[in-house]
């Protein structure tokens, strides 16, 4: 019984991790979604999914990088905040995938065109905010930590 209860907790522990993990998105100012299935991670095939989901909506509003709220001088409360996007964007899904080996990265926004990206970037590549590339490094370096090693965009631990 004590191996079936611990079991149990761990799996519902490993589930809870797995869905708290963000899934970053190609706006700085903007909400992260919550990573919903990543397989094929280091492999030819690897993808991710994600949604956005209240939580993720809860800390946008309460950064408030937009000043829509009271708090930072707009004429929403965080409430009314949250509600309204998830009203609006409650249901956006993403997917990215990523050739390991090739180095590509093809990001597929809920609406939109998708963006396609190859690593190593060349030195003088835009990796600002406005240029949407620090979610897609994210996303790169979760689905291809091997590779993006190789190219020292992560801190060898």
């Amino acid at each position: 019984m004590r191996i079936l209860l611990s079991s149990v907790v761990l799996f519902t522990l490993t589930i809870s991790n797995a869905h708290s993990e963000d899934f970053p998105l190609a706006s700085c100012a903007g909400w992260d979604g919550t990573l919903i299935s990543r397989t094929g991670t280091d492999s030819r095939n690897a993808v991710m999914e994600g949604n956005v989901n209240q939580a993720n909506f809860q800390e946008y509003c309460e950064r408030d990088p937009g000043y829509e709220t009271v708090a930072h001088g707009g004429k929403l409360t965080v409430e009314q905040c949250v509600a309204l996007y998830m009203k609006e964007d409650g249901e956006d899904t993403y997917r990215s995938t990523a050739d390991c080996r090739k180095g590509t990265l093809s990001f597929f926004p809920s609406a939109g065109e998708p963006v396609r990206v190859t690593f190593p970037l060349p030195e003088d590549a835009d990796i600002s905010c406005a240029s949407g590339m620090p979610p897609l490094i994210r996303q790169f370096t979760m689905l291809c930590p091997q590779a993006a090693r190789k190219f020292k965009m992560l801190d060898d631990e």
